[in-house]
């Protein structure tokens, strides 16, 4: 993994040399799952996160993110998301923000269990972009229904509180 952390700019910086500019744009990320409360993931879950971003305008974007976190105590999580971004500045240098419906589909490997979660969500995120590296920080606050589900079987009563959280780095080609 930190081999693919090192390559990944100097592979940016090579193509971006050859390449004419459009507003396609694939990164890395550094993932947060918390959903609180729960038995599953806590704030200090951490993973990694690659996606793919397409800029439609300066207001209007798309993005898929596929993911995967080895948390403690055999935890392990792999999904994707997909999200709708509205905003301003997703297709020029400079600030950008935006929100947007999203959708997910993970898969959570306990010690014991497997459990399927997917459902909507609503992200929200801001960022820069300096020539043609985007850096942003986005959050997706999950329907909790799945995992509302899952804790009512752990016997948790509470209704959780799911949140992905991603800083993001990309490159534009």
């Amino acid at each position: 993994m930190l081999r693919v952390l090192l390559i990944l700019p100097a592979l940016f910086l090579a193509l971006s040399s050859h390449a004419e500019v459009s507003n396609f744009r694939v990164g890395i990320g550094w993932l947060n799952v918390d959903i609180h409360p729960s038995t599953l993931a806590k704030k200090h879950d951490h993973g990694i996160s690659l996606f793919a971003e397409f800029p439609q305008s300066n207001y209007t974007a798309s993005r898929f993110i596929v993911y995967r976190l080895n948390g403690e105590n055999s935890l392990r999580l792999h999904g994707f998301e997909t999200q709708l971004m509205w905003g301003y500045g997703l297709a020029k240098p400079g600030l950008r923000m935006y929100t947007g419906p999203a959708w997910h589909h993970e898969t959570w490997n306990t010690a014991n269990q497997n459990q399927r979660f997917n459902g909507w969500g609503w992200q929200l995120g801001t960022g820069i972009q300096y020539q043609a590296i985007t850096v942003d920080i986005a959050a997706t606050y999950r329907q909790a229904n799945d995992y509302h589900r899952f804790n009512r079987r752990q016997g948790l009563r509470q209704q959780p509180d799911p949140i992905l959280a991603n800083l993001l780095i990309s490159y534009r080609f």
